[in-house]
């Protein structure tokens, strides 16, 4: 009996596996140059092989196929959750975990890949709240809702597709906030905000999901009493020059 439950659960993932990597949501508009069709359809006949790979039970065949296929479409984000289901097939928990995150922080906010991975990371532990708590010393400290704000700009991005995530870390440096931990996830080309920040000093670091590049580190005063309001850009950035621009094959 349990092998029967097992195969059956199988098939069950398998299926579902089939119909998200079929096009139910990409990661952003396809190009209509010759060189990016070309990939879209090479990406296409390698996620059909990985299709039928699972469909055979045959998950490390099809991880590789899934993978080569995001090589040609590096944004797809069926095909990432497929290699996220593939990889969570094979118990390869910590990989699958990384695959999941991308597939939450990068897809349409309500849409059914990210609530699906939003699941599966809550189940495993392995999704952090939004703004993790603050210490009861350290709300006691002011009576004003302090906050971090500002306004991220970018210009090396592909205009054709979603703005790129970013994951923003406000850490404190002061003996009296040391520990608490803040994070935020914002677009480039958009705002972001911390809000109920206490006074003090912080690390602010940011970094890109996509291409996992850090592109911010600067220390940050909070002062009692206002926003605090800290502007990025390439000047700024420890990484300037970075490109989020589909290059030409």
């Amino acid at each position: 009996m349990r092998r029967a439950s097992g195969i059956a659960q199988t098939a069950l993932v398998v299926a579902f596996l089939a119909t998200a990597v079929s096009g139910c949501e990409q990661g952003g508009p396809a190009s209509t140059s010759p060189a990016s069709t070309a990939a879209t359809k090479a990406a296409g006949s390698l996620r059909a092989r990985a299709d039928e790979l699972s469909q055979r039970g045959q998950y490390e065949e099809a991880l590789a196929a899934y993978r080569e296929a995001l090589r040609q479409e590096p944004n797809d984000l069926a095909l990432r959750y497929a290699v996220a289901v593939t990889l969570a097939t094979l118990n390869r928990r910590a990989e699958a975990t990384e695959a999941y995150r991308w597939v939450f922080f990068n897809g349409l906010p309500g849409s059914e890949l990210v609530e699906k991975s939003e699941t599966w990371l809550r189940a495993a532990g392995a999704l952090a709240t939004t703004t993790e708590p603050v210490p009861d010393k350290a709300i006691e400290k002011t009576a004003t809702d302090t906050r971090i704000r500002g306004h991220i700009t970018w210009a090396y991005v592909d205009p054709g597709r979603p703005a790129p995530r970013v994951h923003l870390r406000l850490e404190g440096t002061d003996a009296s906030n040391k520990g608490t931990v803040y994070n935020t996830v914002a677009s480039l080309n958009a705002d972001y905000e911390f809000a109920s920040v206490p006074p003090g000093s912080y690390r602010l670091t940011a970094q890109s999901p996509l291409i996992a590049v850090r592109l911010w580190e600067l220390n940050v005063t909070v002062e009692e009493g206002t926003a605090t309001v800290v502007d990025l850009s390439e000047a700024s950035s420890v990484a300037p020059g970075t490109s989020f621009a589909v290059k030409p094959r």
